[in-house]
């Protein structure tokens, strides 16, 4: 089995280009950086594909968020850091070995605020055209799970 990652980025226009992987993920590594993406932030779709010999490959994954790029054109580490450190604290009523020590009212209110930042700095909520574009674009079966995601997040967006 092979699984691969495909990315998409939006464009100012509203046009979905890919981005390769090499290039996102060298800049990523901060070996070399995306000059066009300098200083900005973009919204990015992640689809994530799998393949068995002799299978129909499927995609098992797709999720839309916001990357930031540093003035230099890599991946803003700053940025990146926050996204991990909210997605932790988003966690945190549920396992509160994470968190400070607090009480469990005060843990709710800690990841309520984590997940609000979160969602307000990193998450994009693509119209369901865009969802519909995306695959449309890799034309394969969806993984059951996400094909009910999918369709309910395009049942609830805008």
């Amino acid at each position: 089995m092979m699984v691969g990652r495909r990315y998409l980025i939006r464009q100012a226009t509203g046009d979905l280009v890919e981005l390769s992987r090499r290039d996102f993920d060298r800049a990523d590594d901060r070996i070399a950086p995306i000059a066009g993406l300098a200083g900005r932030c973009v919204e990015m779709v992640s689809v994530v594909v799998v393949e068995s010999p002799h299978l129909t490959p499927v995609v098992s994954d797709v999720a839309f968020t916001k990357v930031y790029f540093d003035d230099d054109g890599f991946i803003d580490v700053s940025k990146r850091d926050l996204m991990i450190r909210l997605m932790v604290e988003s966690c945190a009523d549920q396992r509160s070995q994470v968190a400070p020590p607090l009480d469990q009212k005060s843990l709710v209110v800690f990841a309520h605020k984590a997940r609000g930042r979160l969602n307000r700095e990193f998450r994009w909520r693509p119209d369901p055209a865009v969802v519909n574009e995306v695959l449309h674009r890799f034309d394969l079966p969806v993984s059951n799970g996400l094909g009910r995601r999918l369709l309910a997040m395009s049942r609830t967006l805008h």
